[in-house]
């Protein structure tokens, strides 16, 4: 890094770049300009450069993980019979990433959140280019062979490695590359979500980067510019197209208040078995004894319910929307029907979801930890709605409490409740029940903070709101 810095500050003449013939081409002249612009301009410049990138990285990965799952599980599936086929996927995922991470890559790219709040703490804040790749190719076999976790930690470490190498190519000084790492960190976020506040709010709330008026302009167009690209390049579509449009009914305000505590208890849960998992996989010092049992743990829990198969947006979609969903469908238990078998497969599929996070990322795997939150809250939120009407008599909308219970649960297990709510707004397109959201995540929230004061976001290792409200206030930072 220091050299780096050296070579930019002592060779102005040539742009910053040591060479023979400086400028004697169009390019040479076109990095000579750039490099004369004044920071401000070459950072709003970085910012874009780098959303558009990080959206196309998002892209390619989204566009990954569909070619492995069709591969895998082919155009059609049979849910009145088990599919044998479920019990190979998952472990061979995890064998694949674990040899291209061990051979190919020589990197460990799991944790991918950790590994940016490792690079943001460090004093070398330049990430290799490789990193912009490996975490995607590594994400796209895990989760397209069927891990049960999520895709934007690794969209998230790709966008930072981005903003590291786009700001060294347009000669920004070393504390600007730490700033953009953590930048290209919430473009990430943006991209997969196509949420740019939520990837702002990212920046701001989980990795807590410090900042200045400039920093935050450059993280917003970043994350503007990264979600438009990741949206143009799906075709303009949403991962969750939310389809109804029925305005919240105030007399619902009770349930929804006892949601979010019934989300805030699941996360307690959720979390507990997470991190107890990863503790449990962590423990075993052969790598490839850890990418067995963790394989063996996913193909096993997965085939029980294939409703846990990858990110699970279409289990997402099909209850926000109202649609059929066949929790055990072409796994162990294909066959049964029924309301009462239903509420057990949802009950497993909860029970289950925390550790199967866990060991999508502890034994070779690379994904992510916050489109899983996304997917228990659906699936905890449509339980809840479809137990009360059940056993109290009333007519609660399920499709309405898996929506409010998507944020309830990431904001609960994530520690992030700012971030939680704009995302769930901004990815389903649903401001409309912002009050509501509001109401089911602080309630949440609040729950998972006085009955385990002390918990916090295993990815980051810290409480986020809490600790950057403590930092701020008076008398705190004595």
């Amino acid at each position: 890094m220091s050299t780096i810095q050296s070579n930019i500050s002592s060779n102005k003449g040539t742009g910053g770049f040591r060479g023979k013939t400086p400028y004697t081409t169009k390019s040479g002249a076109l990095l000579r300009n750039l490099l004369h612009m004044p920071q401000s301009v070459r950072i709003v410049l970085v910012a874009l450069v780098m959303g558009v990138l990080t959206g196309a990285a998002a892209a390619l990965l989204k566009a990954l993980i569909a070619f492995f799952t069709r591969l895998t599980l082919g155009e059609h599936i049979n849910l009145a019979e088990p599919d044998l086929k479920i019990l190979i996927w998952p472990l061979a995922g995890i064998l694949l990433t674990s040899i291209y991470q061990r051979y190919l890559a020589r990197c460990d790219v799991s944790d991918s959140t950790m590994v940016i709040r490792r690079t943001l703490e460090s004093k070398n804040w330049m990430l290799p280019i490789s990193m912009i790749f490996n975490p995607i190719i590594g994400c796209s076999l895990t989760m397209g062979f069927g891990a049960s976790a999520g895709s934007e930690g690794p969209t998230a470490l790709s966008g930072a490695a981005i903003g590291s190498n786009v700001g060294r190519w347009f000669g920004l000084p070393p504390d600007w590359l730490r700033l953009l790492v953590g930048i290209g960190g919430g473009a990430g976020i943006a991209a997969i979500f196509k949420s740019p506040v939520g990837g702002v709010l990212f920046t701001l709330e989980v990795l807590q980067m410090p900042t200045t008026t400039l920093s935050v302009i450059a993280l917003v167009i970043a994350c503007i510019f990264s979600a438009t690209t990741a949206y143009l390049l799906s075709g303009f579509t949403f991962d969750i197209l939310f389809l109804h449009n029925t305005p919240f009914d105030p007399a619902m305000t009770g349930w929804v208040a006892l949601l979010g505590l019934f989300c805030g208890l699941y996360c307690i849960y959720y979390n507990f078995t997470k991190s107890r998992s990863a503790q449990m996989f962590k423990r075993i010092s052969n790598p490839w004894v850890a990418s067995l049992a963790t394989g063996v743990m996913l193909s096993a829990g997965v085939f029980m319910f294939p409703t846990l198969f990858g990110e699970g947006f279409r289990v997402i979609k099909g209850l926000v929307n109202s649609a059929e969903v066949s929790f055990g469908g072409a796994g162990a238990f294909a066959g049964f029907k029924g309301q009462t078998w239903i509420i057990v497969c949802m009950t497993g599929v909860l029970l289950l979801k925390g550790i199967l996070v866990s060991a999508s990322n502890s034994g070779g795997g690379v994904a992510g930890d916050f489109v899983p939150t996304f997917f228990a809250g659906a699936v905890a939120g449509y339980l809840f709605a479809t137990l009360c009407n059940l056993w109290f008599g009333v007519h609660l909308q399920p499709w309405f409490f898996a929506l409010a219970g998507m944020g309830a649960v990431m904001a609960g297990t994530v520690h992030a409740p700012l971030m939680s709510l704009f995302l769930i707004c901004e990815t389903t397109n649903s401001y409309a029940y912002l009050f509501p959201y509001l109401l089911v995540i602080s309630i949440s929230y609040a729950t998972v903070k006085l009955l385990t004061p002390k918990s916090w976001d295993s990815t980051t290792d810290h409480d986020d709101l809490m600790s950057l409200l403590n930092d701020k206030l008076p008398g705190n930072n004595e």
